[in-house]
Formats: C-alpha cells, sequence, structure tokens
C-alpha cells in the first residue's frame, strides 16, 4: 500500500481481508504484512490507537541506535572506529534513509571521512534538509508538525514522561484525544529517543526543525 495512492476504505478493507480471508485447507498457515506509509494516516490511526477491532500488530520501521549502529557497521565493514561510529550517529541520528545515504557514498568514494564531511555538509543545505523533513513524515499532516513543534518549544531537549509530552500537545491543539492520537503517530515515526520510561526529541531532527525550513 505504500506504494500507490489508495482510499482509506481500501486500506481499512485490506487489513479486515487479512484477518478473515483464511485458507480453506486444513495443515495451512499463512501470514501477512502489509507495508504503509504516512499516505495511510487514517488506517494508522485506528490501529496504533486500538479504534480497529483487528488482531493486527503494527510493527514500526526503528532508527538505529548506537548499539545497532556499531552492528551494522561490523556486517557492512565501513565506519568501524569507535570516533567515526559516533560522528555517524550524530550525523544521521540513527534515521535509516541517512545511513543508506551514508552507505551509498562510502561506496561510491570509498573514504569514510570525506562521507562524514558529506554528511555534515547536506545537513547545512536548506533544501537537503527539507527532503530529509518531508521522508520522516512530520510534515505529512498539519496537527503531526503542530504537535512536534509544541514539544519542541515546551521542553526542548530535555527528557520528560509520555503525560508531559500529551499534555504539551494538547494544550497546542486543543483536544486531549487527538493530542493522544498525534502523540502515537510521532512516536511511529521515531521523532524520539527513548530511556526506560523517559522520551526526548531525537537532536538531528529538532536540529533540523529548528532552522524552519
Amino acid at each position: 500500500m505504500s506504494r500507490y495512492p489508495v482510499k482509506s476504505e481500501t486500506c481499512h478493507e485490506a487489513v479486515d481481508l487479512a484477518d478473515t480471508l483464511l485458507p480453506g485447507n486444513a495443515g495451512v498457515t499463512r501470514a501477512v504484512v502489509l507495508v504503509t506509509d504516512t499516505a495511510q494516516l487514517d488506517l494508522w490511526r485506528a490501529l496504533l490507537t486500538g479504534e480497529a477491532r483487528t488482531s493486527a500488530v503494527p510493527v514500526v520501521l526503528r532508527r538505529h541506535d548506537r548499539r545497532s549502529l556499531r552492528g551494522w557497521a561490523q556486517r557492512a565493514e565501513v565506519f568501524t572506529t569507535d570516533e567515526r561510529l559516533e560522528r555517524l550517529h550524530a550525523l544521521t541520528g540513527g534515521w535509516p534513509l541517512l545511513v543508506d545515504r551514508a552507505h551509498r557514498l562510502h561506496v561510491e568514494l570509498g573514504d569514510p571521512d570525506e562521507v562524514l564531511r558529506r554528511l555534515a555538509d547536506m545537513l547545512a543545505d536548506r533544501s537537503a534538509v527539507r527532503a530529509f523533513l518531508e521522508a520522516t513524515g512530520v510534515y505529512a499532516d498539519p496537527a503531526l508538525a503542530a504537535g512536534y513543534r509544541s514539544v519542541a518549544a515546551e521542553f526542548g531537549g530535555d527528557q520528560v514522561d509520555t503525560e508531559a509530552v500529551v499534555t504539551a500537545i494538547a494544550c497546542e491543539i486543543g483536544d486531549e484525544g487527538e493530542a493522544r492520537w498525534v502523540f502515537a503517530c510521532l512516536d511511529a515515526l521515531q521523532v524520539f529517543d527513548r530511556e526506560e520510561a523517559q522520551l526526548r526529541l531525537e537532536p538531528l531532527l529538532q536540529q533540523c526543525m529548528a532552522l524552519g525550513v
């Protein structure tokens, strides 16, 4: 579904069929994977908030943390020193889009330090930053962007709990129920770093959003 523009009811029907269209033969097992993006936010709302009566379990594409980024670097045999890994994490935030870009640049250039310089240059390019922000999905709906900005304005880079984040969003958009949906969506988009029960805005995205591009 992420590759084609589809109607909301088509998305919901796909989930319903995944639940109900079962094999007719005994001993047959099946699994259904529906890949969506922010073009299907109505479906996200139903799945992330529990509004949909379905056995479907949402699975989000997660950013790399330092540990998984190290594992990726070891498998790809790139950026393997501690210093380069730390710089790679700071310049990509673990976002798969930027990590993939770093990998492609490394294949092209063969020089990890030059790749890191190129990444830093991209983050100083307003058009590149705008393309990154669009890709994260934060601009997919005005309520998401407004909710994000309200959290950034209220807490900056501080650690806070979920209820504080929801309250900040609710004060901005004026509806607690809608604020909880916005939070669930932003959380699925990986805009927060988590440490136990505490949340903090991911620094690279926060830096790019602050540019106001």
